[in-house]
C-alpha cells in the first residue's frame, strides 16, 4: 500500500519521514509528492498559492497509484479540494493532530514558526471549532529566522535535526504549556515530526504529532477504500496553472528546492 506525502521536502532527508515509516505497519510505503510552487507560506497569500501546489502535488499522487494522501502539513493547504479532485481518501495533518489533541482535554500548541505566522494555526482552530478548547499557541522563533530557512544551514534542517537550539526551546515552551494547564501538546509544524519522540520522552503529558495522526487515519481509510485515481476532469488545466509559475524558485523556500530537483 502506498501512501502519498504532499508537500514532503526530499532534499531535506531523502528517506522520506522514516521516523513515520518505520512505525506504520510492514507493506506500507511512503511516497514524497513535493508542491512546485515556489513559495513559502509566510502570509495567506502564499497559502493560497501552496493549495494549488499542494493540488497538483496530490493528482500526480492518486495518477501515480497512491491509496491514500496525506498532506504533509498542518495548514492543510487545498483540503476541501483535493478531496473533491481525488477519488482516494485525503487526511490533513493539520485536522488529524487536533482531532487527536483535542482527545485529551485542554492542549496547547507548540510552534517553531513566529508569531506573524500563527494565522495557520488561529484558522485551523476556528475551522475546527476548537478555539476555546486550546489553552494557547507557544511560538520558539523571532521573525528573523523567516529570513534564512532553506540551505544545509538553514533554519529548517536546523529543525529536522532536533538542533539544540531549537530543541531546548521546544521543551521550555512544553514546560510553559503544563504550567498553564495544558493537558497535552499538539506539534504546530508537521516539520517537527522528527524531534516528536524527543520531546515526548521528556514530557509528562500527551504530544501529539500531527503527521503521524494523519499517517494513521490514511492508512485505517485506505483499508477501507478500493478507490484509485482522480475525479475531476481539471487536472490538465491546473498542471498548466503550476506549469507557468513552477520554474519562479523562491530560494528561501525550501518547498520550492525539493521542486526544482525534482521537476
Amino acid at each position: 500500500m502506498q501512501i502519498g506525502l504532499l508537500g514532503t521536502v526530499r532534499t531535506i532527508n531523502p528517506a522520506v519521514r522514516p521516523e513515520i515509516g518505520a512505525a506504520l505497519p510492514s507493506g506500507i510505503e511512503l511516497s514524497a509528492w513535493p508542491s512546485r510552487i515556489g513559495a513559502f507560506p509566510a502570509t495567506p497569500v502564499e497559502m493560497a498559492m501552496q493549495a494549488i501546489g499542494h493540488l497538483e502535488a496530490g493528482l500526480s499522487a492518486a495518477e501515480a497509484g497512491a491509496h491514500a494522501a496525506v498532506i504533509d502539513s498542518v495548514a492543510d493547504y487545498g483540503i476541501d479540494a483535493l478531496r473533491a479532485a481525488l477519488a482516494i481518501p485525503v487526511v490533513g495533518s493539520g485536522e488529524a493532530g487536533l482531532t487527536a489533541a483535542a482527545g485529551h482535554g485542554r492542549f496547547a500548541i507548540i510552534t517553531v514558526w513566529p508569531k506573524s505566522m500563527n494565522f495557520v494555526p488561529e484558522q485551523l482552530l476556528r475551522q475546527h471549532g476548537l478555539e476555546a478548547q486550546c489553552l494557547g499557541i507557544h511560538n520558539v522563533a523571532e521573525e528573523g529566522v523567516l529570513d534564512a530557512i532553506a540551505g544545509p544551514d538553514g533554519y529548517l534542517n536546523r529543525i529536522n535535526r532536533a538542533d539544540r537550539s531549537v530543541f531546548d526551546k521546544v521543551l521550555a515552551a512544553v514546560n510553559r504549556a503544563i504550567e498553564e494547564g495544558a493537558q497535552a501538546i499538539m506539534l504546530g509544524c508537521t516539520c517537527m515530526s522528527g524531534m516528536a519522540a524527543k520531546i515526548a520522552a521528556n514530557t509528562s503529558i500527551p504530544v501529539i504529532n500531527p503527521l503521524w495522526e494523519a499517517a494513521k487515519m490514511a492508512v485505517a481509510l485506505a483499508h477501507s477504500s478500493d478507490s484509485t485515481g482522480i475525479k475531476t476532469d481539471r487536472a490538465d488545466l491546473v498542471r498548466r496553472m503550476v506549469n507557468a509559475v513552477a520554474g519562479e524558485v523562491d530560494e528561501n523556500c525550501p518547498v520550492c528546492v525539493a521542486a526544482d530537483e525534482f521537476d
